[in-house]
């Protein structure tokens, strides 16, 4: 994007901040499932537009040179029963890739998740032939 883009969506954020009110404004962010997959957002409409704006001003943001992170302050916006936070906020042009040592870790766990099953397995099936001969004598 050129600069005067960029120019002309800081105005146009800036804009939006003055005609949204911070005051009323409101984010519940719950977790109504077993995981952090199984999440929601429950909000009023200012509260909507306002998370909308904070948005915004996280794609505009400056970074420091040694990181990518960029601070938010999304505090007043959300309510405090909110099961889900978020405090650590990235900008990044590119996707970052997985290093080997993610990988590793990964295969490592599905590994123990697979010998656990199957050692689950395993002790059900004798726990089921020794009931099955109690029961045949």
């Amino acid at each position: 994007m050129s600069s005067s883009d960029i120019e002309q969506i800081k105005n146009l954020a800036s804009e939006l901040a003055a005609a949204v009110p911070r005051e009323g404004a409101w984010i519940r962010l719950t977790q109504y499932g077993g995981g952090l997959d199984e999440c929601r957002i429950i909000g009023n409409q200012r509260g909507y537009l306002r998370l909308g704006i904070e948005f915004i001003n996280l794609a505009l943001a400056p970074t420091s040179e040694n990181s990518h992170s960029i601070s938010a302050d999304l505090r007043y916006l959300m309510t405090s029963d909110s099961d889900v936070r978020f405090d650590w906020f990235e900008r990044r042009e590119e996707l970052p890739t997985v290093t080997q040592a993610e990988q590793k870790t990964s295969f490592f766990v599905s590994l123990c998740l697979y010998l656990a099953l199957l050692s689950a397995i395993v002790v059900f099936v004798i726990g089921a032939g020794t009931i099955v001969s109690w029961i045949c004598r």
